[in-house]
């Protein structure tokens, strides 16, 4: 019986090798090497950059825009003292920058710039920042009346050889702890 055993065991196991020596056996073709496709680039027309995003009033920020030569609008905004011509900073995405600088007169909070690239408008927003205070120089003084001088009292004298004026009389209160009710 075990010989029967194993001769079933060895004929499965033919059975089974049989078929996967065929398939290696079968004449195969390499496959073609893969080709590199230049992929679609993604467009990136159109954007608009700030430089720094936060500025106090006064300064000179960076305006970029990423728009094809001959599209690029308009660039605004109401804290804008005045903006440089903008020339082609980087050739291939196309980028155009200038210098703007902002009012002094601007206050602080968010302002809102604008650029057109052929019939889109692109807004982002630019953050002024109050100006530190000088620490280096002291408050000024105050001219004019102030809060007037508090004026000292009679001075109440101790009873003749005494610490205090008013001796206390009874047994001292000491608060009555956290059990009392």
């Amino acid at each position: 019986m075990i010989r029967y055993r194993s001769a079933l065991a060895v004929a499965c196991g033919v059975a089974l090798a049989v078929p996967a020596a065929a398939y290696a056996q079968d004449d195969v073709q390499p496959s073609p090497s893969p080709t590199t496709t230049a992929s679609p680039k993604a467009d990136p027309y159109p954007f608009l950059g700030l430089s720094p995003r936060q500025a106090m009033a006064g300064e000179d920020i960076l305006v970029s825009v990423g728009c094809p030569v001959g599209e690029l609008g308009e660039v605004k905004s109401m804290v804008f003292d005045h903006i440089g011509k903008f020339e082609v900073t980087n050739p291939d995405p196309v980028i155009h920058g200038a210098v703007a600088q902002l009012s002094d007169k601007a206050r602080p909070g968010f302002y809102a710039i604008t650029a057109t690239c052929k019939t889109t408008t692109m807004t982002a927003n630019l953050q002024i920042v109050a100006k530190p205070a000088s620490s280096n120089k002291p408050p000024k003084p105050t001219l004019g009346p102030g809060p007037a001088p508090e004026k000292p009292g009679p001075a109440v004298k101790p009873a003749s050889g005494r610490q205090v004026s008013k001796i206390p009389v009874g047994a001292p209160q000491t608060g009555g702890g956290g059990t009392t009710h």
